[in-house]
């Protein structure tokens, strides 16, 4: 993996007003995230998302990492919701 660099993780369908989605990506090798939630709207629709929790989890090995995160649907229209990762190596 390069020293740093982005990477989209997934596109969430469907995410409701207020509500939540938690989701995993496995195989996390980074040292260091920085996640983004962008909505997936046509131009002039109102909306807005952000990620709400960030964790991982190390099994056995630090090359076997689950990065944990958890976005919210923070605007008024059910829309879908791409995220984002941005690493660097510390």
């Amino acid at each position: 993996m390069p020293s740093s660099g982005g990477l989209k993780l997934t596109t969430l369908g469907a995410v409701a007003p207020a509500s939540t989605k938690s989701m995993i990506w496995n195989n996390a090798n980074a040292e260091v995230y920085s996640l983004h939630a962008w909505p997936v709207v046509a131009p002039g629709v109102n909306a807005s998302a952000e990620i709400t929790k960030v964790s991982y989890v190390v099994h056995n090995n630090p090359q076997e990492r689950e990065l944990h995160y958890t976005v919210k649907n923070t605007g008024t229209t059910t829309v879908d919701i791409a995220v984002w990762a941005f690493w660097w190596n510390a």
